[in-house]
């Protein structure tokens, strides 16, 4: 699993994922989602519906218990 951050804009019931670049056209928009990237499912992508305004606990203790990054892909759950 790979993080995805998102901003809460306060009086709107929708998050915002950005991704802009040089390159990266993922121009913010209140209406609608406007993702960086296509989502490849055949390469493992996925475009999950929902965002969670608390992170998972499996996810808060791979975070805190990592002492690298590379530990940190080892250890992150691959499914919640």
């Amino acid at each position: 699993m790979r993080g995805l951050i998102a901003v809460r804009l306060p009086g709107r019931d929708r998050w915002d994922p950005r991704g802009n670049k040089p390159g990266v056209d993922a121009q913010f928009s209140l209406d609608e989602e406007r993702l960086a990237w296509p989502v490849r499912p055949e390469f493992g992508g996925v475009d999950y519906p929902v965002l969670y305004a608390v992170p998972h606990p499996a996810v808060l203790r791979g975070l805190k218990s990592a002492e690298d990054r590379p530990q940190l892909w080892r250890t992150l759950p691959t499914e919640l």
